[in-house]
């Protein structure tokens, strides 16, 4: 059980989901033959290798090895524990989990305590913001930008009201301990003891998981005279939140995107509001200008193709670059809109209208192109510093361009542009590039950090018993008869078998997802998935892989045979050498001659289907 959850509601939870939907509420997912496949969410990759079996209700990426069945994806996607992952998946299939008295609250993990803490923070605000007096002057800011009350309310929008501990004060009487506040980052601690609110007088942005849960806020200051306040403010890190791998309006946003195959990023909440009350159903929020590899995975699960519609000082900055280039290597086509100077989405929808914003998007640039133009304005190109300097920038833009054509034509404008030639331009590139190169080699860090996984070691024989136990009932009722799991090599195939064996001893029949539930390492997930899923096996008739079965297990016999006899020759040859011939050697030749029999009496014959793992 799983902090107290039953075993049957834990297998009713995982014959309600399904695997498919499941994944497609957070990947793109496209049909080949009888798998499906779309981008892993795990590592960065360019070409689709997260599959899902759906008969099999398992999934697995041949990029980084990362597999398992319902509760492993959530437990990946939303960092849950499997208790977490479970009542997750409670709620979202409707499955009741019986509680247990006042024990079963403090069973209930920090993230879940947080999370719940989160959505009451955002209902008090959303409370505040329509039905208290202090709200009312962030009704009307609301109301000056545009924004109409049913986007506010469809966002959650909320308002901190001032005072030091009106949160605070609100989830005492509600029971919530100030810990598990300070822990979710609502409250700050005095220094003289004691805690205050952390949003104070603030119009309040909930952040939410793609799957809808409240994670953290944004907060923005009302009042312009408290200048030596920041203007935004966010939760800081939490046990549910960390701003690097969050994107505002995504929750909203995900299944435009995902029709469109793009998504257009811009960088304030209320930009993200008024693109969407504008029609613009697939626009999300960085939550500052610089992306993460994590925000970069997240958009290239959902689309091919993003679009940057930051204001033109922030799309020219440094770090924006670095976060653009991100999203280049992670696989997605960038595009930059061109938008007014000083202006933003939000200000051009409420100025200009819905159409002049949707121009500036079907106008976007490719990112090169867009970044080439930035340097041209930014220096004089008739004086000769201004130049080198233009040159330095422009060859940094040709390195970063990863379709070989593409910088070649950037390349030969850069050097008409300067009136040089264009082998001076290649040459200078080639000797960065090399130096680049160099450099590389001094610092081997990888550029995805994921965890890949290493396959398990075991024989073919084992593997393909393996595979055979998870499809047949029949394979896995030889095996019961016939091997031990001592029989197996030691390690984690061993350790699936013995499980396999245990229940079956008890008339069960496991599946392969139902099987990845006993385990916690993501090796035997990933064992356990290539099993279950084994090409070569699928849609056999139940005979033949009962010979194949008969095949293993001889094999698998014969192999166990093959290494008393080579541990009983060098003990024996042991003896022979210190002539130690006493009663216990006599018993030893008498066995070794015993495996030898057995070895010639029955000659091994291979139906062929042990080799399809090797």
């Amino acid at each position: 059980m799983a902090q107290g959850i039953p075993e049957q509601i834990i297998d009713e939870i995982r014959q309600r989901c399904d695997m498919v939907s499941l994944v497609q509420q957070y990947l793109a997912l496209e049909k080949r033959g009888k798998r499906l496949f779309g981008l892993c969410p795990f590592h960065n990759e360019k070409t689709p290798s997260f599959s899902i079996t759906p008969e099999k209700q398992l999934f697995y990426c041949f990029g980084c090895g990362a597999s398992g069945n319902v509760f492993n994806f959530v437990m990946r996607m939303e960092n849950l524990s499997f208790p977490e992952a479970v009542r997750f998946l409670a709620r979202m299939t409707g499955v009741r989990i019986p509680e247990r008295g006042a024990a079963s609250s403090e069973e209930s993990s920090i993230k879940e305590k947080i999370f719940n803490l989160n959505m009451l923070a955002a209902r008090f605000y959303a409370h505040q913001l329509w039905n208290s007096p202090a709200g009312k002057k962030a009704v009307a800011y609301l109301q000056e930008r545009g924004i109409r009350r049913e986007f506010s309310e469809l966002f959650c929008l909320g308002y901190a009201p001032p005072g030091w501990q009106n949160l605070s004060d609100y989830a005492r009487k509600k029971g919530i301990p100030a810990e598990l506040l300070l822990q979710a980052g609502l409250v700050m601690p005095r220094q003289g003891g004691g805690h205050y609110d952390r949003f104070r007088d603030r119009l309040i942005f909930p952040i939410f998981t793609i799957s809808g849960r409240v994670a953290g806020f944004g907060a923005r200051l009302l009042d312009g005279e408290k200048k030596s306040a920041p203007k935004y403010l966010n939760s800081p890190e939490t046990p549910v939140f960390e701003k690097g791998t969050f994107l505002y309006g995504l929750h909203l946003a995900r299944e435009e995107i995902r029709r469109r195959k793009s998504v257009i990023v811009v960088e304030g909440y209320t930009d993200v509001i008024a693109a969407f009350q504008a029609g613009f159903k697939n626009v999300v929020a960085s939550l500052g200008t610089a992306l993460t590899p994590a925000q970069s995975r997240l958009m290239r699960a959902q689309a091919e193709k993003v679009i940057i519609a930051y204001d033109a000082d922030s799309a020219g900055e440094a770090a924006t670059w670095r976060g653009l280039k991100i999203l280049q290597d992670a696989g997605c086509l960038v595009e930059v809109a061109d938008l007014p100077e000083g202006s933003d989405p939000d200000e051009i929808i409420r100025r200009q209208g819905a159409a002049r914003f949707a121009e500036a998007i079907e106008q976007a640039k490719p990112l090169a192109d867009y970044r080439l133009e930035v340097l041209r304005k930014r220096y004089d190109l008739s004086s000769e510093e201004g130049r080198r300097h233009f040159l330095e920038e422009a060859l940094q833009v040709l390195q970063d361009i990863p379709n070989l054509v593409e910088r070649d034509i950037h390349l030969k404008r850069v050097a008409e542009e300067l009136g040089v030639s264009e082998g001076a331009v290649r040459r200078e590139l080639m000797r960065q590039l090399g130096r680049q190169k160099a450099g590389q080699g001094h610092n081997l860090q990888t550029k995805d950090q994921t965890k890949t996984i290493s396959p398990v070691k075991a024989s073919p024989a084992e593997r393909m018993l393996l595979s055979l136990m998870l499809l047949s009932e029949e394979a896995a009722g030889m095996v019961f008869d016939a091997l031990e799991p001592a029989d197996f090599s030691e390690g984690h195939l061993r350790q699936v078998v013995e499980t396999i064996l245990k229940l079956k001893g008890e008339n069960r029949r496991v599946s392969g997802e139902e099987l990845m539930n006993y385990f916690a390492d993501e090796e035997i997930h990933g064992l356990i998935t290539a099993a279950a899923t084994e090409p070569s096996l699928q849609g056999l008739e139940p005979g033949v892989m009962a010979k194949m079965a008969g095949d293993c297990i001889e094999k698998i016999k014969r192999e166990k045979l093959a290494e008393q006899k080579e541990l009983r020759q060098r003990v024996l040859k042991e003896i022979d050498r210190k002539k130690q011939y006493d009663d216990e050697a006599k018993k030893l030749l008498q066995e070794q001659l015993q495996v030898i029999k057995q070895l010639k009496s029955t000659p091994y014959r291979s139906g062929g289907g042990e080799r399809s793992h090797g």
